[in-house]
């Protein structure tokens, strides 16, 4: 596929992950998305030749910028603790800002899978790929003897999951960067406290 191949894909995933987020999986069409994208419905089918492979690949797009965007560069922080926990809120703050349809897409899927239990385990992958990090990165710390013995690392790991996935909500749905900044700097402390 030429750059003009990949640059088309992009823009569709963009506009899918606009149009799914926006109205949902089932009321979505590949004709609202071609439209949104500025293309033709058949040379969105060139591409993806149905709704549910065009969901699929908005859904991998999602994980693979949780990976290489997220927890990539978190994994590189180095520190304590509360900073390398930090560190992926901070980079899920840096991906929304430069394009929100990840996150809120990321946000509806799961709810869209809640109603398609087929689209379930991949609509959860990026949540999966947080947790792990976030227990791995506990459960060393306990080791390392930098957090304390008993602390109960799967509750702990739970609450900083629950508490980006709240942050995914905000500031994908409701928030200003100004509000995000403040959340962002009160979770700070929040992490601070729970490890």
């Amino acid at each position: 596929m030429g750059a003009d191949g990949a640059e088309t894909r992009l823009k569709i995933l963009h506009s899918a992950r606009d149009v799914f987020s926006t109205i949902g999986f089932d009321r979505a069409s590949l004709r609202q998305i071609a439209e949104e994208a500025g293309f033709t419905r058949n040379a969105i089918a060139n591409y993806y030749p149905s709704k549910i492979e065009l969901y699929r690949a908005a859904l991998a797009s999602v994980h693979e910028v949780v990976i290489s965007e997220i927890l990539g560069p978190a994994l590189c922080q180095t520190g304590s603790i509360d900073r390398r926990i930090v560190a992926v809120f901070d980079r899920a703050v840096a991906t929304i800002r430069i394009d929100q349809t990840f996150v809120r897409f990321f946000v509806t899927s799961t709810a869209d899978a809640i109603h398609h239990p087929d689209l379930r385990d991949q609509a959860m992958q990026p949540l999966v790929a947080v947790r792990e990090h976030f227990a791995a990165a506990l459960a060393a710390a306990q080791r390392d003897g930098e957090v304390d013995a008993d602390i109960d690392t799967e509750a702990t790991t739970q609450v900083l999951v629950d508490l980006l996935w709240g942050l995914a909500v905000d500031a994908g749905f409701y928030s200003d960067q100004h509000r995000t900044r403040r959340t962002l700097e009160a979770l700070e402390r929040i992490v601070v406290a729970l490890t």
